[in-house]
């Protein structure tokens, strides 16, 4: 029998996007946990997502800054919007997809949606923060248009912000 080829997602029109609610709060720290593990053997401990407690995300929730992402009614994604005091930007942060879809586009898609809203706010750029033992995830972000303006270490770890300058489209 012949190979099948999977269809490519339509993200934009298979995906919902919207502000997460105060129950989807279990789901979500699931989800970023879940999204999170690899990561973990990577730093040889555990990321702040997976630290992240319930009362942190339903905080978010209140200030509408995180986002659910949905795929056939199922929650398969999630990202959050906030200001960063330290460096006076707009940052996406929180940034997580189900293991079973990454590499099919949608953490592009979610990242391209996310710089939407900022844009639409009025900003100019944008920032994000990520391990630079990560390479896949560093060389997204720059393969996204992400550039490194700062670095420090965490915990052993070298942390990359990165940012990206944002044009009207």
């Amino acid at each position: 029998m012949p190979d099948q080829k999977q269809r490519k997602i339509d993200w934009q029109k298979e995906a919902e996007i919207r502000p997460s609610t105060e129950v989807e709060a279990k789901k979500l720290k699931e989800l970023i946990v879940t999204a999170y593990t690899p990561i973990k053997a990577i730093l040889g401990r555990k990321p702040r997502g997976m630290l992240e407690t319930e009362e942190e995300i339903l905080e978010r929730i209140r200030k509408r800054s995180i986002f659910s992402v949905y795929y056939k009614n199922r929650l398969v994604g999630t990202f959050t919007i906030q200001f960063n005091d330290e460096f006076d930007l707009i940052e996406i942060s929180k940034v997580a997809v189900i293991a079973e879809l990454q590499n099919k586009g949608l953490g592009t898609y979610l990242m391209d949606t996310a710089e939407q809203m900022v844009r639409e706010r009025g900003e100019r750029k944008v920032m994000i923060e990520t391990y630079d033992d990560h390479k896949r995830l560093v060389n997204f972000y720059k393969h996204m248009g992400y550039q490194t303006f700062h670095s420090k270490v965490n915990k052993g770890n070298l942390v990359l912000m990165m940012e990206k300058e944002l044009y009207s489209r």
